[in-house]
């Protein structure tokens, strides 16, 4: 444990401001990155037995490709542009629990 907190990097947050300005691809990669990290909260969630810290919104995206995903928070960014300062993880979460919400209903 020691040795990994030794060479550990900084795993920065970005602004929708700073996501922005990346290249469409560098967009999508962050995008997948975030939901990636859903998958492995859902399963340490269930391994646990705790499934209350999924949500509606993580179980919902693993059902989409990637690219549906993308655009989904690529469309409510475009839409939203008075929330890009906030950090991206938040608006990628609340891009697709919008979303996931109506198609549940």
């Amino acid at each position: 444990m020691a040795g990994c907190l030794l060479f550990a990097v900084e795993a920065k947050a970005i602004s929708g401001n700073e996501w922005k300005r990346l290249p469409q691809t560098g967009q999508q990669a962050y995008v997948v990155g975030i939901v990636d990290g859903w998958v492995y909260v859902s399963v340490i969630a269930l391994r646990y037995k705790e499934p209350s810290l999924t949500t509606d919104a993580v179980k919902c995206t693993l059902e989409m490709p990637y690219q549906q995903v993308f655009a989904i928070v690529e469309k409510y960014m475009d839409d939203n542009p008075a929330v890009w300062h906030y950090k991206m993880a938040e608006l990628v979460f609340i891009a697709t629990g919008k979303v996931c919400k109506a198609k549940s209903k």
